[in-house]
């Protein structure tokens, strides 16, 4: 009897498994992406993360009815539910921070960054993040970059995939990161370009604008060399304080040595995605991240503050750094 039912949960899974793997093939046929065979494996890891909930079940169902030792149920209870969290849970949720930053100046705004629209992402979590961003009291929305990750090539689709920001209420400046420019990723910066104006977001590298007390100037990401800090110079002439829009926060070790206050606002970390003691300050420090995770710090040229984001990449989970809205309050 009991190898009866161990053979029906066994049928049961590979067919899932199965359905799934056709439904990843789609989902990776369509993807904007320069590695196919690696896009479909991070899609594969995408799809069979469902299979968890179903393990969970045999798990619990095979420590009740004795199918194997409980070691082994309680063992692959425990994984599945971490699993489950990890991919199912934290990603869906969306906290704000609120941070007071000495600045000398007053202004208030929204900074997101590493939205990854594309292989890990859903309509519904942009939705949510625009009725969010809403609803907070801002002068604008600021983007630190990486607005994709693989998303569809059809640039119809692409544009559709970010339509939901038509509806924010706030202006939003926004500078590209290293997956919007190639490094690595799709040569879709044009597309992308054409879509974010289509839904009234700024682009802002290369450029700047006047927002309340502060030049807002934006730079391109550093691992494109697209930086271009050395005209920021002729930007501080007038000593009136420049708040820079990043995306990779080593970005600061770049800049030359300005006359004006300098807050640079910068994503790109994801705070770590995973946040595992010692194993991702390691992994952060290999990544060339220039000892940053999130937060608030100082640093010789100026302050720089630094957004855990809002997706993922790699693999579709997040643990213990979930999405972060970060209301910015400078005093």
């Amino acid at each position: 009897m009991r190898r009866r039912e161990l053979t029906r949960w066994a049928v049961g899974l590979a067919v899932s498994a199965v359905w799934l793997a056709g439904c990843a093939w789609q989902q990776a046929d369509a993807a904007w992406t320069v590695t196919p065979e690696l896009t479909l494996l991070k899609t594969l890891l995408f799809q069979w993360s469902w299979l968890m909930w179903p393990l969970l079940a045999l798990a619990l169902t095979g420590l009740r009815r004795g199918y194997f030792p409980k070691v082994w149920g309680v063992g692959l209870a425990g994984l599945m539910v971490l699993g489950i969290y990890a991919r199912f849970v934290e990603p869906n949720l969306l906290w704000e921070r609120h941070t007071v930053i000495k600045a000398g100046y007053t202004l208030r705004v929204a900074l997101i960054s590493d939205l990854h629209c594309g292989l890990f992402s859903t309509p519904a979590r942009l939705e949510r993040l625009v009725d969010r961003l809403n609803a907070l009291d801002v002068q604008a929305v600021l983007v630190a970059g990486d607005w994709t990750y693989e998303p569809p090539r059809d640039e119809g689709e692409l544009a559709a995939l970010l339509a939901p920001l038509a509806r924010l209420r706030h202006p939003v400046y926004s500078v590209p990161g290293n997956h919007d420019e190639e490094k690595p990723g799709p040569h879709l910066q044009d597309a992308l370009r054409q879509a974010l104006l289509k839904q009234g977001v700024i682009p802002l590298e290369g450029r700047q604008v006047v927002l309340g007390p502060v030049r807002l100037v934006g730079l391109g990401d550093l691992w494109a060399g697209k930086t271009k800090s050395r005209r920021l110079k002729a930007l501080a002439a007038d000593g009136k304080p420049l708040l820079l829009l990043v995306h990779h926060p080593g970005t600061v070790e770049y800049l030359p040595k300005l006359p004006a206050p300098v807050l640079m606002l910068a994503g790109h970390t994801h705070g770590g995605q995973v946040r595992l003691p010692v194993l991702t300050e390691k992994m952060l420090s290999a990544a060339q991240n220039y000892g940053f995770r999130s937060g608030l710090h100082q640093r010789r040229q100026g302050q720089v503050f630094v957004t855990s984001g809002i997706g993922m990449v790699g693999l579709p989970i997040r643990f213990a750094v979930p999405p972060v809205i970060d209301v910015l309050e400078m005093r």
